[in-house]
């Protein structure tokens, strides 16, 4: 039956734009697949309904991942669906016990908006924290599952942040 709902190209193409980017919305799988968009809600419920994809809701926004991604896993690439939240991860991969200035000077973000993604890090439990001197330091607890997942979904994430992360790390850590 799984065969059957995926003959149809509309949904292959949808099926196959979240394979490609797990955490995607439904605009953007909408534009990756070349659909409109009630067609693009019909198939990716079809889809949904047939456990091909899972749905899961933040906020008011769908996030969209083949039923093969790991739930443990999905938190953090709904988050690293933002090309900020995706900066601020390499650079803590990139520079353990940075402070929130050596953030903002790596990644260009304000300190406002290194806040916001630090705490969804942080509530991810991905984000372990300390103190040189005065200032708070953060740094990946789990570089490697991080690391990891960024190789594993490198498809997904084509941006020069992540490229230049893993041209450093792919080879050690080939999945």
């Amino acid at each position: 039956m799984d065969e059957d709902l995926l003959a149809l190209p509309t949904r292959r193409r949808l099926f196959d734009a979240v394979r490609r980017s797990p955490g995607i919305g439904a605009r953007e799988a909408q534009r990756a697949a070349g659909t409109g968009w009630g067609e693009t809600v019909y198939h990716l419920d079809r889809l949904t309904e047939a456990h091909l994809l899972q749905r899961d809701r933040t906020g008011h926004q769908d996030h969209y991942f083949v039923a093969a991604v790991p739930l443990g896993d999905r938190g953090l690439l709904r988050l690293a669906r933002s090309t900020s939240a995706r900066r601020l991860m390499v650079a803590l991969l990139e520079t353990p016990e940075a402070t929130v200035p050596d953030l903002s000077e790596r990644t260009g973000l304000s300190a406002g908006r290194l806040s916001v993604h630090l705490g969804r890090l942080f509530d991810l439990g991905i984000l372990r924290t300390g103190r040189r001197d005065r200032l708070r330091t953060f740094e990946i607890a789990d570089r490697e599952r991080v690391l990891l997942l960024l190789v594993r979904y490198r498809e997904g994430f084509a941006d020069e942040w992540v490229e230049r992360l893993l041209a450093t790390w792919s080879d050690l850590l080939r999945p």
